[in-house]
């Protein structure tokens, strides 16, 4: 950020300097005492696990000009350093980044939606970074931590900005579009999200619908017009409205789109002819042709000709654990581990389907947490949707797994093997798999279901780079059975910057 006087942060956030000198130049502000440089300011957060409080010294001792705690915290008088006391540090850390935003005259691109949202953020960064000096959100930093965090590395040097905004809860994504104050809104899609608190669709609606309302005047907001009741998304816009998709009612039309195992490519109708025709991608999944659609709508608008565009489209890889392509030995992983809701478990499927495969198509399904009401028949529905489309063996992992099994036994013809848990999934899995098959991992973050695609990679280069045919990972997980199928028998076993 730009260096300020931490007087003017602690005004900014109705902060009291107890002691210390109020006039020291702050460089940064930080939550984390690891990460702490000499000048910079540490704001003290309670969090999940850890209390901030408890490692303020910590800061001190790194080089810390000043802390931000709360009062009533038992803080050393002996600090070396400025004292500001707040009622609350998380509040104070959004002030201090909505005081900080409102000095920048900056296109900035708040980027909302169900699903795709860090994604379609990189995009847009990518090609907007084709021209301007670009701050956008690091890996999913989208909520009440990560929105002022990103806000707060402006500085001067920066033409515009791109800002992911999450939420999972009614009411938490207003005030995060009141600190970023967006020029440009991008809304990516509309799906089945965190039922257990919206309660369902329109729930989710009346929530990433508050976009509309927030993007400043003279701005504009780029939604997915194929997005279930998008209708009533727009009819709250207080901007012009552009819509990006893949129907007709889409301006920017995305006309078909072809996956492979290096990327997909698809074609667009444009109202700007310079901007239609192909375009290339390194990430996998139909889905993606319409979150690089609206990249291309907002590079446009800004002013970015077509060769810069499809740079900055190319210059965007998948991220952690979002449809990335593991190849590991002769057995090829989709590794789409980050998050799941039904919607974006019927699209990795898809992209299952799509790819070109010369063994198995197998799924390995974990749960998807946060559906409320609706989890049993939102499980049942996907279970449903992978045997239709085509997948010939299921792993389904977790308390959910007979309702996917079931449901997926009723839809097709298709395996179906169910485990309690992931460490016996994944003993099953090792054994299980040889060259030739497409294996894609999803399911809820809590799940961690990462730890399933490195097994497989610990097993693979242990068999010298080739799919595995023994037993040999860990015997208390469960592996063959006599038949040579996968055996059911297996053992039960900080502060968060994005949702």
């Amino acid at each position: 950020m730009e260096p300020r006087p931490i007087h003017e942060l602690a005004a900014s956030c109705g902060g009291q300097v107890m002691r210390g000198d109020a006039h020291a130049i702050a460089r940064r502000v930080v939550i984390d005492s690891r990460h702490v440089q000499a000048g910079d300011l540490f704001v003290a957060i309670r969090g999940e696990r850890h209390d901030g409080h408890l490692f303020v010294a910590e800061a001190v001792q790194r080089g810390a000009v000043g802390v931000v705690v709360e009062s009533g915290a038992n803080v050393s008088g002996t600090l070396d350093c400025c004292v500001v006391r707040v009622e609350d540090t998380r509040r104070a850390l959004g002030d201090m980044a909505s005081w900080h935003r409102r000095a920048f005259c900056i296109p900035v691109v708040a980027v909302v939606g169900s699903n795709g949202k860090t994604t379609t953020k990189n995009l847009v960064a990518g090609v907007l970074a084709a021209r301007f000096r670009t701050l956008f959100s690091e890996a999913s930093f989208n909520n009440d931590i990560g929105v002022p965090l990103t806000l707060l590395g402006l500085d001067g040097s920066h033409e515009a900005a791109v800002v992911e905004a999450g939420t999972n809860h009614p009411g938490e994504l207003a005030p995060l579009l009141e600190m970023i104050r967006p020029t440009v809104g991008v809304l990516t899609g509309i799906g089945r999200e965190h039922l257990e608190f919206f309660g369902d669709l329109d729930g989710v609606l009346d929530e990433e619908g508050v976009i509309g309302e927030h993007v400043d005047g003279g701005g504009i907001l780029f939604v997915n017009a194929d997005a279930p009741g998008i209708e009533r998304v727009t009819g709250r816009a207080r901007v012009p409205v552009v819509r990006v998709g893949c129907g007709g009612s889409a301006e920017w039309r995305v006309l078909s789109a072809v996956v492979g195992d290096e990327g997909t490519e698809f074609a667009m109708l444009a109202p700007v002819r310079e901007y239609e025709g192909k375009y290339k991608l390194r990430l996998l999944g139909k889905h993606q042709a319409v979150n690089a659609a609206l990249a291309v709508a907002i590079g446009a608008r800004l002013g970015l000709n077509r060769d810069e565009v499809v740079s900055g489209l190319l210059s965007c890889a998948a991220a952690a654990h979002r449809m990335q392509m593991q190849k590991i030995g002769g057995v090829r992983v989709l590794d789409d581990t980050y998050n799941a809701n039904a919607d974006s478990m019927r699209a990795a499927l898809d992209t299952l389907k799509e790819l070109p495969c010369r063994g198995r198509r197998i799924a390995v399904l974990g749960e998807m947490c946060e559906q409320g009401l609706q989890s049993e028949a939102l499980h049942a529905e996907v279970g449903g949707y992978a045997a239709s489309a085509g997948v010939s063996h299921i792993f389904a992992v977790g308390r959910w797994a007979c309702v996917y099994g079931g449901a997926a036994r009723r839809a097709g013809p298709v395996e179906v093997w169910e485990f309690d848990d992931k460490r016996a999934a994944a003993g099953a899995l090792c054994d299980f798999v040889r060259d030739g098959d497409l294996v894609l991992v999803k399911a809820s973050r809590v799940m961690r279901m990462e730890d399933i695609v490195e097994a497989v990679r610990l097993r693979c280069e242990g068999a010298g780079g080739s799919a595995c045919a023994g037993s040999d990972w860990d015997g208390e997980c469960g592996c063959l059975r006599s038949d040579g199928k996968p055996s059911v028998d297996g053992v039960l076993g900080g502060v968060r910057t994005e949702r």
